[in-house]
């Protein structure tokens, strides 16, 4: 019997509109759906319509239109982002239509949205000169002074008049980020200037400006949903060099919101906390729901409390919505990771929900400049092509006999889309386990999101009646016997081994006594206390993280300038909490392994030999140093089966190489060739 989510499927009333369930979506736009385009492009009205048809009751689209956002550095954030052009009345047009869209499935459409500029040379609060790099809120900007009482009265109309024209457009309410507001600090600027109802000196007045705001808008448009964003509470110093507040200080915040705003979305602590990840938290520790459990005791009763960050599971949001800890939820990658989220739910199939890897490749993904900042999901290959998969995938003909080789990851989900196209899927796998180089997930604290995600493949494999046959490496003569319409080699990647003196032996292989990374996870306790991991990439520290995790201590060699240089500088393991930068002493976002006591990295040096329980290496000045170990891991890279897969080529009218044995490398690639070469078949 199908599950009913009764409390998180309920309709609400908000700002006398009828909210159809109780899911958001919030500001948080993908890189890689906007050209330059200064229009909401046909990708973009893709995703935002695609959410409405999934079921996703609220959806906010951001305004931005800064004349100066292209002018920034061309790696940063924001000059990749979208950026319209009001000045331009033909714009409007397609703001009208994704409008259209999101109200044909029953869903409302909010605007993130900021405050007109005061006049050249005015602020609110009145500034020093900032220098800095442009295309971001803090700088270049030169010294204003404290706008005059009547020019924010003046500016607080103009607001009014710019709701007015998104009102117009067919838009439903605003949404805007407000916490600068509530620091003591006067905002993101600096201390405020001002000596009147306006200055720093008390919550209110810090907040009077964006609550008449507020109070103007509602009293031109009743109905016109107001919202509200703020962390939960802001370290001190941590955001933009502003002062911080409290969670106390937030309640007070919300009180005076109470019954002038009508929806709160509240996040997490920080960016870290914020972008939640493996290395940040663990399933169903949401301190985000802390904050509103602590809101609502405070007696706030009329406004609208939506967590975000994090969520997907929909019993857990249900569970949260019943218990009254929020009234609303607010979700973003977990309605990337699986379009069809709110479908599922809906039918009470939230076990079908594709999980979200919490990997933040969304966001972005970046490893060093010049390289594009691009959003990709890792676990739903159609992210970024929904608006083209009527001209890349084509119906099946016919229901056809598939054999699929291998069942890691890509084999796996290549057999659930040749189920779900309505073919008969026969997948082989040599071991007496399904998951492939993703079975790690059953055992790193960190990998629990990998974990589940591997699960998830093996419940929809037997739920979607593949032939699973376990502990069958086929033959090519099995293959031919089986009159196979198609056959798809996933026969995945093998550890490579480094020429290194004592690691190797006479034919090439690992010498007995050491360990590839892949091979530690599940048999840490046969290692010793002093382990050193040759090789520094983002699957080396992982192993060394694991293992220090384990009570060993972990020492990383590699040859790059740096640990993890392969990981992407964008809220993962490189960005796993708010700590202190060694070198300027100043909070920052830090790396994961650096949490670790018993974690020792040495870059820049050359491993020469293994003998003997010890590990020698040449240092960047060309020294020679030797440190002893109790055990050696290898993390030298994989190398594709190729030879393998290609071996089954000629025995069936059609053939794929798929995932790491056609060189992906990681869960993305390997989602999206599974997804493109079942959808050819």
């Amino acid at each position: 019997m199908a599950k009913r989510y009764s409390h998180l499927l309920s309709p609400i009333v908000v700002a006398g509109n009828i909210i159809k369930n109780r899911t958001l979506y919030p500001n948080a736009s993908p890189h890689f759906l906007q050209g330059p385009e200064n229009y909401p492009a046909e990708g973009l009205m893709t995703f935002y319509t695609d959410l409405a048809k999934s079921g996703c009751a609220i959806i906010t689209l951001a305004e931005w239109s800064n004349p100066n956002q292209r002018k920034g550095n061309y790696y940063s954030d924001m000059v990749h982002m979208q950026n319209f052009d009001f000045s331009d009345p033909a714009v409007g047009n397609y703001f009208s239509q994704l409008a259209d869209d999101i109200h044909y499935y029953g869903s409302k459409i909010l605007v993130g949205i900021g405050f007109p500029d005061f006049p050249e040379g005015y602020s609110l609060n009145g500034s020093k000169e900032m220098k800095g790099p442009g295309g971001g809120p803090f700088g270049p900007r030169p010294a204003t002074k404290p706008a005059p009482r009547e020019m924010i009265q003046q500016n607080i109309q103009d607001f009014v008049e710019k709701c007015r024209m998104f009102r117009a457009f067919g838009y439903d309410g605003y949404s805007m980020r407000v916490e600068a507001n509530i620091a003591p600090g006067g905002g993101p600027f600096g201390p405020s200037m001002r000596d009147d109802e306006y200055d720093s000196s008390c919550l209110e007045n810090r907040t009077r400006y964006i609550l008449e705001c507020a109070d103007a808008v509602k009293k031109a448009f009743p109905d016109f949903i107001v919202s509200f964003a703020i962390a939960g509470e802001q370290p001190n110093g941590y955001t933009g060099g502003m002062s911080g507040y409290t969670l106390e200080d937030a309640i007070e915040f919300c009180k005076l919101c109470d019954g002038r705003v009508d929806i709160m979305e509240i996040r997490e602590k920080d960016m870290c906390k914020s972008h939640p990840t493996g290395f940040t938290f663990q399933k169903g520790e949401h301190e985000v729901i802390r904050y509103a459990k602590a809101i609502k005791a405070a007696g706030v009763r009329k406004m609208l409390l939506e967590p975000v960050g994090g969520f997907q599971d929909p019993d857990e949001l249900d569970g949260y919505i019943a218990e009254g800890a929020c009234d609303i939820i607010g979700m973003a990658r977990g309605f990337m990771a699986d379009p069809e989220w709110g479908l599922k739910v809906q039918e009470g199939r939230g076990e079908d929900i594709t999980p979200c890897l919490f990997c933040n490749k969304c966001h972005g993904t970046i490893l060093d400049d010049p390289d594009p900042w691009i959003s990709v999901c890792s676990v739903n290959p159609k992210m970024g092509d929904s608006h083209k998969l009527h001209r890349l995938v084509s119906e099946p003909t016919r229901e056809k006999k598939v054999a699929i080789i291998g069942g890691g990851p890509s084999g796996m989900r290549a057999a659930i889309y040749c189920a779900e196209r309505g073919h008969k899927v026969t997948l082989f796998e040599k071991t007496n386990e399904l998951g492939g180089q993703i079975i790690h997930g059953d055992y790193a604290s960190f990998k629990w999101p990998v974990g589940k995600y591997k699960n998830w493949l093996i419940d929809q494999v037997k739920k979607l009646d593949v032939d699973v046959i376990m502990n069958c490496a086929p033959t090519t003569e099995m293959i031919e016997e089986g009159g196979y319409d198609a056959v798809i080699a996933a026969t995945g990647a093998s550890p490579y081994t480094p020429n290194i003196q004592g690691l190797r032996t006479a034919d090439g292989t690992l010498a007995e006594g050491y360990r590839h990374c892949v091979e530690v996870f599940g048999h840490e306790q046969e290692l010793g206390k002093k382990v050193v991991v040759i090789g520094g990439s983002e699957t080396g520290i992982e192993t060394a993280m694991y293992l220090c995790e384990n009570g060993h201590d972990v020492t990383v060699l590699t040859r790059q300038k740096s640990i993890g240089h392969d990981c992407s500088r964008l809220h993962y393991i490189t960005m796993a909490f708010v700590g202190i930068d060694p070198k300027t002493g100043r909070q920052s976002m830090r790396p994961a392994w650096e949490k670790y006591d018993n974690l020792t990295g040495i870059v820049g040096v050359t491993t020469t030999k293994v003998e003997g329980g010890k590990v020698t290496y040449v240092d960047q000045d060309g020294v020679e140093n030797t440190i002893e170990a109790d055990s050696v891991v290898l993390c030298g890279g994989m190398k594709p089966n190729r030879d393998e897969a290609l071996s089954f080529y000629g025995y069936s009218d059609q053939f794929f190489v798929i995932g790491d044995a056609n060189g992906c490398g990681n869960l993305q690639r390997c989602n999206r060739d599974a997804f493109s070469k079942a959808s050819q078949i």
